[in-house]
């Protein structure tokens, strides 16, 4: 169950990631939604992401009974023979993904990159990931089989067909304004 439960999270983030419009054209990929940056639904769920940060580090101290998958998601650009993190969704080349397996040490966290990179290439799946709390985009984990958190698939989700938004409300348990 578990691990059905993680490929469906992955398909999500997979499915619809925020990735530089530029690409998703020249691509003409029919799953990925293309979000404008500097979005103001985009700015407005990160926004909220942020606001509600320290309770989600809260419950992965101390993840309560039916919580799981907690995972963050951060903004990841190629520069020489690295990466540099970028929570600014105007900056161009930026491909925004998911961590898991967070460590924390005070302010300073490591993580493992969970999605394939589709447009950088100076990381990859599996990678450790060192980051700052400001780097982070959003955040998510699964409690009884529902998504919380993760509002920033909102505005993929509202750009996209009515009935897949339906789909994901109803599978995932996403609640959008």
């Amino acid at each position: 169950m578990l691990r059905s439960v993680i490929s469906l999270l992955l398909m999500l983030v997979v499915f619809i990631p925020f990735i530089p419009a530029k690409r998703a054209l020249a691509q003409d990929n029919p799953n990925v939604q293309k979000i404008a940056p500097g979005d103001p639904a985009m700015a407005k769920a990160h926004e909220k992401s942020i606001r509600e940060l320290d309770g989600f580090f809260e419950k992965l101290q101390n993840p309560p009974a039916g919580t799981d998958n907690y995972s963050l998601k951060l903004g990841f650009k190629d520069k020489d023979k690295g990466v540099v993190l970028t929570t600014d969704q105007m900056a161009p080349e930026v491909e925004f993904m998911w961590v898991y397996q967070i460590e924390a040490s005070g302010d300073h966290f490591t993580a493992l990159l969970g999605d394939r990179p589709e447009y950088i290439h100076n990381i990859k799946q599996g990678d450790r990931v060192e980051f700052a709390k400001s780097d982070i985009f959003d955040w998510l984990y699964v409690e009884n089989g529902k998504i919380k958190g993760n509002y920033t698939a909102c505005p993929l989700l509202l750009a996209g067909p009515k009935e897949q938004l339906d789909q994901y409300r109803e599978i995932y348990g996403i609640v959008c304004d």
